[in-house]
């Protein structure tokens, strides 16, 4: 639930019951509610959490020692004063110990029960926050990491894909089924498509396989809290997803235009979440303009993730998984691969069966 959501149905339920325990027991957001002079009158677990408060003891705390800023406290006497109605801010609050957290802090004056509170959400944006500032750090440090391991031979790509792929928390033959399904795909393609795009050679296809492992190599600059997150993502955190392209992208740009498995790897890594309609991420690239080794990719990567467990759902069959990509036809992807995929897609279960996670 969005916070400003959140404000609302709190509101109507201070107006209607009186009570928030439904809503603040249950929240992941810090919810607290406070008088004048900063005393708790009450506090939800989240917001103990947040701020390392023993919940049992919560109105031994004051808010402004808690939230230590000289801004909120002036926001709070002028809720009260009735000079402000709302305030929100985006702010770094120290908390203890040298520790800082990023909130999102959102607060309402009201009058409830013939007394006068502020009620108040905290959303911490911390992991987040420190992910864009660390954005150049994890650039420097995937380029550092590809020069030590002097990425030119398939044995350095699988070493440098398997690297992130612990970061990524993704276990089993992942890569091994990614660059079988590209392989295959592509090799198929250049046996119906080498005349008309004479670059398809069998030295092409093989880099292209190879390379293929490399698609996610971007994650290494996502939080693991967003990785691994077992629910749906917020906007932020989607953004934050979308982000890992734009990473590798950044990080391998002095390759770009090479003939090596990094120049096809940076061109995967950057392309296979564009859409054949124009609506992916992160350039908006529609149709040809997308790498042809992207738009193959994209196909594989999505069978994939659906005939495997992710840490948000369920496999789902085969035959689910071929009914999904034939549905994306010259939508998600080329109907050109799409139509080359429904051919073979058996063999695509044979990899899958072959290299299945243990």
């Amino acid at each position: 639930m969005k916070i400003d959501d959140l404000l609302s149905t709190i509101e109507v339920l201070c107006a209607e019951h009186g009570k928030l325990n439904s809503i603040v027991e249950s929240s992941f957001d810090g919810i607290f509610e406070i008088e004048e002079n900063g005393d708790f009158s009450f506090v939800n677990p989240a917001f103990c959490r947040l701020f390392e408060m023993n919940y049992a003891v919560y109105r031994n705390y004051n808010f402004f020692d808690v939230v230590v800023s000289e801004q909120v406290r002036k926001a709070v006497r002028q809720l009260f004063a009735g000079r402000e109605k709302f305030f929100m801010k985006k702010m770094e609050i120290p908390i203890k110990e040298g520790k800082t957290r990023f909130l999102e802090l959102k607060m309402m004056f009201f009058s409830l029960r013939g007394r006068n509170c502020v009620i108040g959400i905290a959303n911490d944006r911390t992991e987040l926050v420190m992910a864009v500032k660390s954005r150049e750090f994890y650039i420097a440090s995937l380029y550092r990491l590809i020069n030590e391991l002097k990425v030119e031979t398939k044995e350095t790509v699988y070493h440098l894909a398997r690297i992130v792929e612990a970061h990524d928390h993704v276990t089993g033959k992942h890569l091994e089924r990614i660059e079988h399904y590209t392989r295959l795909l592509a090799e198929e393609y250049h046996v119906i498509f080498r005349v008309r795009d004479p670059h398809l050679t069998d030295q092409y296809v093989d880099d292209l396989a190879v390379s293929s492992v490399l698609h996610d190599i971007g994650k290494v600059g996502i939080p693991d809290q967003i990785l691994k997150k077992p629910s749906s993502l917020s906007e932020e955190e989607f953004a934050e997803i979308k982000n890992h392209t734009i990473l590798v992208g950044d990080a391998l740009e002095g390759f770009k235009g090479k003939k090596d498995y990094l120049s096809l790897g940076r061109e995967i890594a950057l392309a296979h979440h564009e859409r054949w309609d124009g609506k992916g991420y992160p350039r908006g690239l529609y149709g040809e303009k997308i790498p042809l080794s992207a738009r193959i990719v994209s196909v594989c990567d999505m069978y994939d993730a659906l005939v495997c467990d992710r840490p948000y759902r369920k496999a789902v069959s085969h035959e689910d998984a071929v009914t999904a990509i034939a549905g994306e036809r010259a939508k998600a992807f080329d109907p050109e691969i799409v139509d080359i995929f429904m051919k073979i897609h058996p063999r695509f279960r044979e990899i899958r069966d072959r290299f299945a996670d243990e």
